[in-house]
């Protein structure tokens, strides 16, 4: 329990929800779908949203190309809708939403990452969009995510890294204003359907 709760803590510091009244902060719970994937939820009734954290088990893909996350974090932004609560970095995907919104707009970050359309043209811009922000060094990129790595990479070696993941590799953080039945109901409408062996790429060239 403690590495979970190390790890809900580390997240809520970088979603910015904790908070220094301790008694609003409960235990984190950590459970597994049917699938395999990874949850924790963490109730902190002062925090002003509901906040989640989608990430890799970066032990499952240690063999991984140079920026071929954060270039598939720049192609799944591409979809994701204006003024979206949702956002891709930091080889994470992030949500931030009101309670009551929760239930829906987790299910919508849970689509995108499912069934991820992932075409030439998509990808292009996404390339030249992640490639214009290194030169600007407008963001803290982890070092393996230059302009050489990111030039490298092709579709191909994106449509392959996505096909590797699976829920049993993956981590869910929900935290801030939640309750924790709601929390687990979201979760499982969201992502309980995800199948262990990923199949959901939808290819165009």
């Amino acid at each position: 329990m403690n590495k979970i709760k190390t790890i809900a803590l580390f997240t809520l510091s970088i979603l910015g929800v904790y908070t220094a009244n301790a008694q609003t902060f409960k235990e984190p719970v950590s459970y597994k779908l049917k699938n395999g994937m990874n949850i924790i939820i963490s109730e902190n009734s002062l925090s002003p949203k509901a906040y989640s954290s989608f990430t890799l088990d970066n032990s499952a893909f240690a063999d991984k190309k140079d920026g071929v996350a954060e270039l598939l974090n720049a192609v799944l932004n591409e979809s994701v809708a204006k003024n979206s609560n949702i956002n891709f970095k930091d080889n994470s995907g992030k949500l931030a939403t009101a309670n009551a919104d929760l239930d829906q707009d987790l299910t919508k970050m849970a689509a995108l990452i499912q069934h991820a359309t992932l075409d030439q043209k998509t990808f292009n811009t996404a390339k030249a969009k992640l490639i214009t922000s290194l030169k600007l060094q407008d963001y803290d990129y982890d070092q393996s995510v230059n302009e050489k790595s990111i030039g490298e990479l092709t579709l191909a070696d994106v449509q392959s890294f996505y096909n590797q993941i699976s829920p049993e590799k993956t981590f869910l953080t929900v935290a801030g204003n939640v309750e924790l039945n709601s929390a687990k109901a979201a979760v499982k409408k969201a992502f309980g359907n995800w199948e262990k062996q990923h199949a959901n790429t939808t290819l165009a060239k």
